[in-house]
């Protein structure tokens, strides 16, 4: 068995493609990781009563909505107290998220084309100007130019977004009345605090993880180094599959088979050539992932290494299984491809699969790396029984693939 491992890593080797698979595939996913693009993840953990800070007003508010509220981008240009007000009040009603940007030079014509570019471009419930002007106009009751609403959805809750501007604009014109204009603010936060204090505690549900916006981002990145990396490990596979069709051609199965080795143990053989290079791949990758520090990979480096190793010992191992199945390069390259690019479909590394069906969701847990990506929140959050989970997957997926595997040798035994 050992003759027939190191034979097959020779013919590894010498193939240019194995290198190009080896090299190339580990420096991409580490050009992916090392990315700083923000919004990447569908943001679903949002302080429920705190008004999302946008940097600038070509900040989309689309991925803030994961919850389903009511999403109101706002353009404050009048920055007081009683803008603060109105907008801390639409927050706490639970009903909406305001996600706020602080444009003082903005005007109304520049807010105009704002929404006219957002209406497309972006996905919100609807949009709110607060210009220079709003506090005289909210204490007198006659919102000109100060205050501009946007409806830039069919969503029906935008009469309660409308019943709720209007009953706290006249919250604002009940206490100038009571106490004038200038100490309005002021009176208004009073008269809050004396009401009950409402506390909020945010579980996660039972498959899911209360991740923060830069963790989801760190996962969406992850699910691309996978998808980029797994094309390694899956042609990896393939490339020691190539080696058995071209044994089974040139008759060397045959002469093996007249020798004391058993089909096992070829298979075997053959199995452990995958697991040494899924071991390469993962060797090249920490050597580039160095550059890395483990606060930009959401998790300690062993852990990142040790993960990438069992995903490629899986998808090396039902490569090897679908090249010996096949019986031929072109349909095995073919097959590999087709399992590289659905799986990675099918298992939400592009894109999340919350909202999809259930049989999609029911698939998508028969992918492989579907389950490395919940290991990768496991690890965000410290979880450990990501290990147990991780090594009881692995395990399950080779018993499948090395009895199936055994199963074939034998067939194409029988078939010589």
């Amino acid at each position: 068995m050992r003759a027939i491992i190191k034979t097959t890593c020779k013919i590894l080797f010498r193939n240019p493609g194995f290198w190009f698979f080896l090299l190339i595939t580990p420096i991409l996913s580490t050009v992916v990781l090392r990315l700083q693009q923000k919004n990447l993840g569908a943001y679903e953990v949002t302080n429920d009563h705190e008004i999302v800070e946008l940097d600038k007003a070509e900040d989309k508010v689309a991925y803030y909505g994961g919850k389903g509220k009511f999403v109101v981008k706002v353009y404050d240009a009048a920055q007081t107290e009683l803008s603060e007000y109105l907008l801390d009040k639409l927050t706490e009603s639970g009903a909406f998220l305001v996600c706020r940007v602080k444009a003082p030079q903005m005007t109304k014509a520049d807010a105009d084309a704002r929404t006219e570019i957002d209406g497309y471009d972006d996905r919100m419930g609807a949009a709110l100007y607060l210009g220079k002007t709003f506090d005289e106009e909210a204490v007198a009751g006659d919102l000109q130019d100060g205050m501009v609403v946007y409806l830039l959805s069919e969503d029906e809750r935008k009469a309660l977004f409308d019943n709720e501007l209007h009953m706290i604009i006249g919250q604002i014109r009940t206490a100038a009345d009571t106490v004038g204009s200038d100490s309005a603010a002021g009176y208004l936060r009073e008269m809050g605090k004396k009401l009950p204090e409402m506390k909020v505690v945010s579980f996660a549900g039972v498959n899911s993880r209360n991740l923060t916006n830069e963790q989801l981002d760190q996962k969406a990145l992850m699910g691309y180094a996978f998808a980029i990396l797994t094309m390694g490990f899956v042609f990896g596979g393939i490339f020691v599959a190539h080696t058995v069709i071209s044994e089974q051609k040139d008759m060397v199965l045959t002469r093996i088979r007249l020798s004391n080795i058993t089909p096992r143990e070829y298979y075997t053989a053959k199995f452990l050539c995958g697991g040494i290079v899924s071991a390469m791949l993962t060797a090249v990758m920490g050597v580039c992932t160095l550059m890395i520090s483990t606060d930009k990979l959401g998790m300690g480096r062993a852990s990142f290494l040790a993960m990438f190793f069992l995903l490629g010992l899986i998808f090396s191992s039902i490569s090897l299984l679908l090249g010996i199945l096949l019986g031929n390069i072109f349909s095995a390259n073919v097959a590999a491809f087709t399992l590289w690019s659905m799986s990675s479909l099918l298992s939400g590394l592009y894109f999340p699969l919350d909202s999809t069906t259930r049989a999609v969701k029911t698939i998508s847990y028969m992918m492989p790396q579907k389950w490395f990506m919940d290991a990768t929140e496991m690890l965000m959050v410290r979880d450990n029984k990501v290990y147990f989970m991780l090594f009881c997957v692995t395990i399950a997926y080779m018993i499948i693939t090395f009895s199936l595997g055994s199963v074939g040798i034998r067939f194409r035994n029988s078939d010589e």
